[in-house]
């Protein structure tokens, strides 16, 4: 009698801190280090226009995307925008400011398959500071920061 390995359980993707604990294996291109605010909070950088989150899901099925972000800013800056893109499927875009909010889409069931799925986050520009803001030298371009992402089923 042949003895059948399971397969460990899939652990699906609900919450990312963007911190080294929750995060590390899930930023895949376009993030800079993890950082703290001021009042302590984690979060981490765009540093080009296009950066993509690694999202493990087990079921099909729509998905609320929800993240808190806000721009790197600096005088005379466009509008940023960030789009959101599941494994290609373009879904949403938004205007951020340099005040941390928090955004909520819906991803259709369409967009997600069972298993490791891509999010990628387009943004309109990615600049360094020390071409931006007088004094900086912050050489890295930045685009926004990300202070967490959750992936939920909807209610």
């Amino acid at each position: 009698m042949a003895a059948c390995a399971r397969q460990p359980e899939l652990e699906e993707t609900r919450f990312l801190n963007f911190d080294a604990e929750s995060s590390s294996d899930a930023l895949l291109t376009g993030w800079s280090g993890f950082e703290r605010t001021e009042a302590g909070d984690t979060f981490s950088w765009v540093q080009s226009r296009l950066a993509v989150v690694r999202v493990q899901t087990r079921v099909d099925g729509d998905r609320l995307l929800r993240f808190r972000a806000w721009a790197f800013r600096y005088p005379q800056a466009p509008e940023q925008t960030v789009t959101l893109i599941v494994n290609g499927s373009r879904l949403e875009s938004f205007p951020l400011d340099e005040k941390p909010r928090v955004f909520s889409a819906v991803a259709p069931a369409a967009a997600f398959h069972p298993g490791t799925n891509e999010l990628a986050l387009e943004f309109a520009y990615a600049e360094a500071p020390r071409d931006r803001l007088p004094g900086s030298g912050d050489v890295r371009t930045l685009a926004a920061a990300f202070d967490w992402l959750e992936v939920l089923p909807p209610a």
